[in-house]
């Protein structure tokens, strides 16, 4: 389930008064699974991820390192210029970078 839809469920539930239900770290990990899934299926350059100035990895967006610098670039292009994907956002990845 997509992050934002996620928050807009949450907050739907808070208006109407009902309490929200904290998600297990499985729920969580299967709903970006299926994320992950369907961002596999689609054309490596359309999908936008970010690099960094330093580091040697490319992210998500909201990615806890992506602090300092957000250089916008699609998979295929960062998988071309050899950055690996981050594994604590677990951006998507072309079929060659598995």
């Amino acid at each position: 389930m997509n992050r934002r839809l996620l928050g807009f469920l949450v907050f739907a539930l808070v208006l109407v008064g009902a309490e929200p239900q904290p998600i297990s770290r499985s729920a969580f990990d299967l709903a970006t699974a299926g994320l992950a899934a369907a961002e596999q299926q689609q054309d490596p350059t359309t999908i936008t991820v970010y690099i960094t100035r330093t580091g040697k990895k490319y992210h998500r967006e909201g990615c806890r390192h992506l602090s300092r610098s957000k250089i916008p670039t699609n998979v295929k292009a960062a998988v071309e210029r050899r950055y690996g994907p981050c594994s604590v956002c677990r951006p998507p990845t072309t079929r060659s970078s598995r």
